[in-house]
């Protein structure tokens, strides 16, 4: 708690996947009204969801800032049988629109304290996020090459869909590292230049996500196909599945 007590964590797939976060189960409670929300950051002190209301529903409910609300919270992390039930009783610091989004509100949450089962699911996964940060820097550079084996041993489906301005495509992965990919793509995808935006899906038996990068180098067109080398960003899922690579072909060796 001392140490994670303020650092904030933006729920993503990979967030609500790790923490177990049952998203359907967030529910806020106003005096006798119940609203059905989407946490969108959490934190040890607050908390941060999303709400979809009217405009005359978010002027109603805005007359509760300042009070006590309650919130509830179910997690279920993956292998456990039993979910883990929360209730945390705060303050309703602010209610009001999302700019740009339509009927969407965003909520902001103080706790008058905070449960040990949620310190510990959040202490957890900063861990968990923080050890795959420190891999992520130690695998830079390093690329498996797609193969039969090496699909297998990732549990690769050989499938991915990459995406360059509004053209969406299927394509082959060639290679793939935590900061660089290796594509085989359609010869007739256009636009395909140096420094354009590139969005991939990879298609893992342990996780479905997409990294986002940018077209490094644009291969000369084969037979209907070009090769594309792409930067990429973090992406925690890619880093686990090549941390759990490496520990799988080290095991095997030996």
């Amino acid at each position: 708690m001392a140490r994670f007590a303020d650092e904030m964590i933006k729920f993503n797939p990979y967030a609500i996947h790790k923490m177990g976060l049952l998203q359907s189960q967030t529910l806020l409670k106003m005096e006798d009204y119940m609203l059905i929300c989407a946490p969108y950051q959490l934190s040890m002190k607050r908390a941060i969801l999303l709400v979809i209301l009217s405009r005359e529903e978010t002027l109603f409910f805005q007359r509760f800032q300042n009070r006590i609300t309650s919130l509830s919270f179910t997690f279920q992390k993956p292998g456990n049988k039993n979910p883990i039930n929360l209730f945390i009783r705060g303050t309703l610091d602010r209610i009001g629109p999302v700019k740009g989004k339509a009927n969407v509100c965003m909520v902001d949450l103080s706790y008058k304290n905070c449960p040990l089962d949620l310190v510990e699911i959040i202490g957890d996964y900063i861990l968990t996020f923080q050890s795959l940060k420190s891999r992520h820097e130690s695998f830079q550079n390093r690329s498996i090459e797609i193969s039969e084996e090496s699909a297998r041993i990732m549990r690769f489906n050989n499938y991915i869909e990459c995406q360059v301005l509004q053209q969406k495509v299927q394509g082959q992965l060639l290679s793939l590292g935590v900061n660089e990919l290796v594509l085989k793509v359609p010869a007739s995808l256009e636009a395909v230049v140096e420094g354009e935006k590139i969005f991939v899906k990879l298609y893992f038996q342990t996780y479905q996500f997409i990294v986002n990068g940018r077209i490094t180098r644009v291969g000369a067109p084969g037979q209907n196909t070009r090769e594309l080398s792409c930067s990429i960003g973090f992406a925690p899922e890619l880093v686990e599945i090549m941390d759990d690579y490496f520990f799988r072909l080290s095991f095997k060796k030996e």
